[in-house]
């Protein structure tokens, strides 16, 4: 007989013992409990759920080499993405994605929500194609229909991307602060809610990712999500404008994402790059107010978002790489802050999938094992859990 035996390990706020066979969780013991022949045995640290990734680009993923981003801007990325985009081929974004999703899973993350460019059919076609074959492996992966450059701007967009959430996508992108103007970004967000409403899916946003105090969106997604009952199923990533509103303005805003339900996904590594370019200095950080977003009850996430693509070639698709970078930017250094940090990552990070999976007995054996049960000295020292899938 094989297996898993854990002793003496932290389960939450309990030292229990936890035994793992044929893939399942057999047994959960506040007392130790005896080897069987053949198990595999661990002593102490820390169990957790597995890490998700709420917001990464598949499609765009490993090709940063073969465009660089010069300027370093958001906007340069998109124009080189752009002109790979129209080079894709199935076979190219499929090896591409299975190989990034084996990076993430070799860092105890099985689950992904990926945006797909609906400028490339091929590329969402391919992504939903791959979502049978990834669970196989063990990881479950989502898609959104994300408009890279928006559905408004040319004609034909609006088509593609409606193309594609019927294809099959389990949530509905937008990016309104990508549009010409305000009101045809605040358009756009009503348009994505039209349609997620239609297809009775998720609705998932690139919101305000910029420096600019004067983008308005999100309170317009918050607005929308409030008048429609969509609590729960919107999630709006980067959200950089709120670190430059007047203070005045931010808190109403903060306000209304905690009322509305929205979850906030910063996506530290990228911004910190591509925000403030047009900043001498003082630079900003590219960060979204997480401290206070939590401060008012509201919903946050951690994302990776690039993994090696046109905006930022350094991913690593380690998610404690994001969540190191945000307790940075963010002076997230209290034990507290830091913990809570750690744990959005195997908690907050897997509301799009309808929340973390449950480590009881009878349930599927998804969880990772920590040699160390510090959730600090893990973040300081990012070491590889071992990941049961």
């Amino acid at each position: 007989m094989s297996g898993y035996l854990f002793q003496g390990v932290t389960l939450g706020e309990n030292e229990v013992s936890l035994r793992v066979q044929d893939g399942r969780i057999a047994r959960i013991s506040a007392a130790p409990l005896d080897p069987l022949p053949g198990e595999q045995i661990h002593q102490g640290g820390r169990i957790t759920a597995p890490f998700a990734e709420p917001h990464v680009h598949l499609d765009a993923a490993l090709l940063g080499a073969r465009a660089p981003n010069k300027s370093g801007t958001l906007r340069e990325g998109i124009a080189n993405w752009s002109r790979l985009r129209a080079e894709l081929t199935v076979e190219d974004v499929r090896a591409r994605a299975l190989e990034t999703l084996e990076m993430y899973a070799s860092h105890g993350t099985l689950r992904v929500r990926t945006h797909v460019d609906t400028g490339s059919l091929l590329a969402v076609e391919t992504l939903i194609d791959l979502k049978t074959e990834a669970l196989e492996r063990g990881i479950e992966l989502q898609v959104v229909a994300f408009p890279q450059e928006g559905i408004l701007r040319a004609p034909g967009r609006q088509a593609q991307w409606e193309a594609a959430v019927a294809l099959g996508c389990d949530a509905v992108g937008g990016i309104p602060h990508f549009e010409r103007t305000a009101e045809e970004g605040w358009q756009s967000v009503r348009m994505a809610f039209d349609l997620a409403e239609k297809h009775g899916v998720m609705v998932d946003f690139h919101c305000d990712e910029s420096d600019d105090p004067g983008a308005r969106n999100l309170e317009v997604v918050c607005a929308e999500t409030l008048d429609r009952g969509f609590a729960g199923r919107v999630v709006a990533g980067h959200c950089t404008a709120l670190h430059s509103y007047p203070n005045p303005h931010a808190a109403k805003v903060i306000e209304l994402v905690a009322e509305s339900g929205v979850q906030v996904v910063a996506n530290p590594l990228d911004n910190v790059v591509l925000q403030g370019r047009y900043d001498s200095y003082p630079r900003r950080r590219g960060l979204t107010r997480v401290d206070e977003l939590w401060a008012a009850g509201a919903l946050v996430g951690i994302g990776h978002d690039s993994v090696q693509d046109p905006w930022y070639r350094l991913g690593t698709a380690d998610m404690l790489d994001p969540a190191y970078m945000l307790l940075h930017l963010g002076q997230l250094t209290s034990d507290a802050e830091m913990r809570r940090i750690f744990f959005c990552l195997s908690g907050d990070n897997h509301l799009a999938f309808g929340g973390p999976p449950e480590l009881v007995e009878g349930a599927r054996a998804q969880l990772l094992w920590w040699e160390d049960l510090d959730p600090v000295e893990i973040l300081r020292a990012r070491p590889v859990p071992l990941t049961l899938r």
